[in-house]
């Protein structure tokens, strides 16, 4: 399901150091795409993502 977020794509991105473990996605927002998600995130961002045809792993 679309494009795959871990912790590694969020450093290449810049959205991480890698030096930080804990990171955790957040519902804010509205979300578009589908995406394959494999990083920890709240309920709300976890309702967000398959909503969007997305799923968490």
């Amino acid at each position: 399901a679309g494009a795959e977020i871990t912790v590694e794509t969020l450093a290449k991105a810049g959205f991480s150091d890698n030096k930080r473990p804990k990171i955790k996605i957040l519902g804010n927002g509205e979300l578009t795409k589908k995406l394959t998600v494999k990083v920890p995130c709240s309920a709300s961002a976890k309702a967000k993502i398959e909503k969007a045809g997305g799923s968490v792993a």
